[in-house]
C-alpha cells in the first residue's frame, strides 16, 4: 500500500495524475451530447447513440473502523423514469489510503471491475455517461476521481460533488460568495481557477437550495454536464449517485456478514 508519508509514493501518483490530465476531453464526444436529447418515451426506436437513456452513478464506501474495507457501487437508471435497471457492487480491500486529493487512485481500482461485470454480463445497459460522488478537473492537479474514470475507461465521465473542494488561490469566502448566487432550481454559478471555470456549483433539484458541485470528468463539456445532473436530479444529489451511495453504505454497514471480494 503507498504510504503517504512517502514522498515517492506521492510522487508517482502525481505523475499519473498529470499525464491522465493529458488524456482528458471536455468536449461532447456522443452524438445525443450535441443535441442533447433524452429518452421522453420508454418505447422510443431510436437508436441508442443518438439518444441518452441509460445514466450511471459510482460510489464508493469504506467501513468506518477500517478505512482498508470498501464497498464500491454501480446504479444505472433509465429515462426518462428514472428506473433502475441494473446494479451491483464489490465489497474488498483498497490498496491506497485516504489521501485529499487523490481518491481516484484510491477508488478506481474497485470502479474499474465494476464497469467490466457490466461489460460482461449487461453489455446493452452500460452507462452512456457516468456521474461519480466526486471531482473531476474541479481539482488542484486538474485530475480529481471522475476523470480517472472517465479517461481509463473511455466513457463520458462527470464529477458530482456534495462537498466543496477549495482550490488554492481561492478566497476564503470563494464557497459563500458562490452560495449567495444560487436562489431556485437551475440556478449555477461558474467556478473559475486560474482564468478557467472548472465547475458549477449547481442547485440541480426543486426540494433543496443547497448546491452540488459539478465538473467535467471526461469527454462532455461542462454545460452538457450540468444539462445531464439536472436530467437525473430528484433531490440534491443527482438520482444514479444517490443510489449508489445507498447500495454501498448499506452494504457496508454489513461488512462483516461478508468475506474480502465478495461479488454480487
Amino acid at each position: 500500500m503507498p504510504d503517504p508519508s512517502n514522498s515517492d509514493d506521492l510522487q508517482e501518483m502525481r505523475q499519473e495524475q498529470n499525464l491522465l490530465r493529458q488524456c482528458i476531453s471536455t468536449c461532447n464526444t456522443r452524438l445525443w451530447q450535441t443535441t442533447r436529447q433524452a429518452a421522453s418515451d420508454l418505447n422510443s426506436k431510436e437508436p441508442e447513440w443518438a439518444i441518452l437513456r441509460f445514466i450511471g452513478g459510482v460510489d464508493l464506501s469504506c467501513h468506518k473502523d477500517d478505512q482498508t474495507k470498501a464497498c464500491a457501487a454501480l446504479v444505472v437508471l433509465r429515462l426518462p423514469d428514472l428506473e433502475v435497471v441494473y446494479k451491483d457492487f464489490i465489497v474488498d480491500d483498497v490498496t491506497v489510503p485516504y489521501i485529499p486529493g487523490f481518491l481516484g487512485a484510491r477508488e478506481y481500482p474497485l470502479i474499474s471491475r465494476l464497469l467490466d461485470r457490466i461489460r460482461e454480463k449487461s453489455p446493452e445497459l452500460f452507462p452512456q455517461v457516468l456521474l461519480v460522488d466526486g471531482n473531476g478537473i474541479l481539482h488542484p492537479r486538474g485530475c480529481g476521481s471522475a476523470c480517472y474514470v472517465g479517461v481509463k475507461e473511455k466513457v463520458p465521465c462527470i464529477g458530482v460533488a456534495k462537498t466543496f473542494f477549495h482550490l488554492p488561490g481561492w478566497s476564503d469566502t470563494f464557497e459563500d460568495d458562490l452560495r449567495k448566487t444560487l436562489i431556485s432550481h437551475g440556478d449555477s454559478a461558474d467556478m473559475v481557477h486560474d482564468g478557467r471555470v472548472v465547475g458549477k456549483a449547481l442547485i440541480a433539484s426543486k426540494k433543496s437550495t443547497n448546491p452540488v458541485f459539478v465538473s467535467v470528468g471526461h469527454g462532455i463539456d461542462l454545460e452538457t454536464a450540468v444539462w445531464v445532473v439536472l436530467l437525473c436530479s430528484k433531490y440534491r444529489v443527482s438520482e444514479p449517485v444517490r443510489q449508489a451511495d445507498q447500495l454501498s453504505r448499506q452494504i457496508i454497514n454489513n461488512l462483516s456478514k461478508l468475506p474480502l471480494g465478495t461479488l454480487c
